[in-house]
């Protein structure tokens, strides 16, 4: 999903909130998504996320990859990874397959891991 190369990649982002935006509503869609600006609402996005740092989310998000370098306040589930970068913090539960949180990344809530059938199988 993001590599170090690919989160700093502007060139594939389909859809920008930018700074100076405020969005309030629900948010469906898919592509990369970048957000820098402030949303309000309930999202469920099939292809990747990114919340910018300095940006604030206020609402569950439902993505494939997220990366949040922001503030999130609601829970987040991810089909695949999710990255907690060095600014990104997230008030709520998360459900992910694959969880990074780098140093000064804040997770305040529970964490769920999704477990594929086979690995579960296995574990019993």
């Amino acid at each position: 999903m993001f590599s170090e190369k690919d989160s700093k990649n502007t060139d594939r982002i389909e859809t920008l909130i930018g700074e100076q935006c405020s969005i309030v509503g629900n948010l469906s869609g898919e592509g990369l998504i970048k957000i820098d600006g402030s949303a309000e609402g309930d999202m469920c996005w099939k292809d990747d996320v990114i919340i910018g740092e300095g940006a604030i989310y206020r609402g569950n998000i439902t993505c494939k990859n997220a990366c949040i370098n922001g503030k999130v306040k609601g829970n987040v589930i991810c089909e695949e990874s999710l990255i907690i970068d060095n600014y990104g913090k997230i008030l709520g539960d998360i459900t992910v397959k694959n969880l990074t949180i780098k140093e000064g990344g804040y997770l305040d809530g529970r964490c769920s891991m999704i477990v594929e059938k086979e690995a579960s199988e296995i574990l019993g």
